[in-house]
């Protein structure tokens, strides 16, 4: 701007001073313009000049000069703008403060929050241990309520037996008491007689004779009688008095039962243990797999894999899912050992994966590996499992008799549910005898060793009704050849009883 007013200055006294010139010369000559008088046409050229000379000199600053340039197109809205903004900065000044105000609150509340935090880390470490130690409280008084259980189940077996012995004495105290009332009935008939006899006179007192001695043992029977009925009273008195203690002892083991679920209703009130159901529970199979012998090391150590990613699908679909960090939602957890030296040694999954495929190709046979779950685990969390290794041996040959029992083919006899009873009992109990690796698919339900398709035993039934004999041996046979990590498929076979 200095540049130029110093532009205008100069350009203002070069202006003056040719308009001057410009002036005693048009008035030497004393030029006439349209008529106009000379010293008027020298005025009104010299004006003319002047103001070209002004345009000229704004024209060519705005040309040259940017600064100038903008000064002429936009020196209003400059300042306006100059204002606005000023009040701007002014406003974005004191948002600034108030900014770093609140920064500064913010800092200190962080700071706040993080001992807060750290606070509420050390409470819940605490509380973890307490749920830990509920957790084993819980176990225990589930075990006691268990047993509690059982003694109740055996106080009231007892409790019936005793009902029923009571019911069958107050039977046979009822059969007593009506020969007691026919003896006392044919005791006054007898009396009658022997009056009726006393009257007839002389000739009738042999007979009346006989008659006393039988109305003596009738006495004699009457006294025995109720000497028996004394003895089944005091019988009945003890059943009583026994069944009395019974039920005072099957109120104790209700009441104790109510106490113990009420404390375990508590227990898990205050344990809290988690926030979502269990998912997998300790026991529980997710995955199994057969590496046949001879494989390669890198076939077994793909096997491995593909019986973790096994795993990890089964997992996943009850309700698992993997830690942050991890890809699995079911993984081999870490383990510490102690040497022979006295030192700890940390074993991590690909150690543990590199000991298994180890074992596996060091047997020389067929291997059955299971997958395990090694704790209960809540919903959302991940689950450690463990690798357990079984020889995969022949258990049936195809054909084979696994298990056989004696039916009774009668309607009244239910024999659907003694075919039911016989596959979940005899003949898991057979195959689990002879190697075949039960299936705990879920903790607290018994181990299933095979299948049988609702079409086999409608067959097996219409098979068993068919037979016209009223007991019938069913045979239970392998269909095909099993080893120890298959499932157990059964064919049956019926033959009337005595023929197998």
């Amino acid at each position: 701007m200095l540049a130029i007013f110093a532009l205008l200055v100069v350009f203002g006294g070069a202006l003056a001073y040719a308009g001057d010139w410009l002036g005693r010369r048009l008035g030497k000559q004393r030029l006439s313009l349209f008529g106009i008088r000379p010293r008027h046409t020298a005025t009104l050229i010299t004006t003319l000049t002047g103001c070209l000379t002004v345009a000229l000199t704004v024209v060519g600053m705005t040309l040259v000069n940017e600064s100038f340039r903008a000064w002429i197109t936009r020196g209003d809205r400059i300042l306006v703008e100059l204002r606005e903004n000023e009040a701007r900065l002014k406003e974005l000044q004191t948002r600034n403060a108030d900014l770093q105000a609140t920064n500064e609150q913010l800092q200190r509340e962080g700071k706040r929050l993080g001992e807060e935090l750290k606070a509420l880390e050390r409470e819940y470490q605490a509380r973890l241990q307490q749920v830990r130690q509920l957790e084993a409280q819980l176990t225990r008084a589930r075990e006691q309520l268990r047993q509690n259980q059982q003694l109740l189940h055996q106080a009231e077996a007892r409790l019936a037996q005793a009902r029923q012995a009571r019911e069958a004495l107050q039977r046979q105290i009822q059969a007593v008491r009506v020969q007691i009332a026919a003896l006392e009935r044919q005791q006054a008939q007898l009396r009658a007689q022997n009056d009726e006899f006393a009257e007839q006179g002389a000739a009738l007192a042999s007979e009346n004779a006989k008659l006393d001695s039988e109305n003596q043992r009738l006495q004699s029977q009457n006294q025995q009688l109720e000497a028996q009925n004394r003895q089944l009273a005091q019988a009945n008195a003890q059943l009583e008095t026994q069944n009395t203690y019974l039920l005072e002892r099957a109120a104790t083991l209700r009441r104790q039962l109510e106490e113990l679920e009420r404390a375990t209703r508590e227990l898990a009130q205050l344990a809290n243990i988690r926030l979502t159901p269990i998912a997998v529970q300790l026991g529980e199979e997710l995955a199994r797999m057969v590496f046949p012998a001879g494989w390669s090391e890198v076939r077994v150590r793909q096997g491995l894999q593909d019986l973790l990613s096994l795993a990890d699908r089964t997992a996943r679909a009850r309700g698992a899912a993997p830690a942050t960090g991890q890809t699995r939602a079911a993984f081999i957890p870490d383990k510490r050992v102690r040497l022979v030296s006295g030192e700890q040694a940390e074993i991590t999954e690909s150690e543990s994966l590199e000991a298994v495929q180890q074992n596996i190709r060091a047997s020389g046979d067929s291997v059955a590996v299971v997958a395990v779950a090694i704790m209960n685990t809540a919903q959302g969390e991940p689950v450690p499992i463990e690798l357990r290794l079984y020889r995969n041996r022949k258990v049936f040959d195809e054909g084979e008799e696994v298990a056989r029992i004696t039916l009774d083919c009668r309607p009244q006899s239910r024999p659907l549910e003694q075919v039911l009873r016989f596959l979940q009992t005899v003949v898991r109990e057979r195959a689990i005898e002879a190697g075949i690796l039960p299936r705990q698919e879920q903790a607290g339900a018994p181990p299933t060793v095979g299948e049988t398709s609702p079409e086999t035993l409608i067959e097996l039934m219409e098979r068993v009704r068919q037979c016209r004999a009223e007991r019938v041996v069913l045979i239970a046979r392998a269909a095909k050849t099993t080893y120890a990590a298959d499932t157990l498929t059964l064919r049956f076979e019926a033959v009337p009883a005595g023929k197998g």
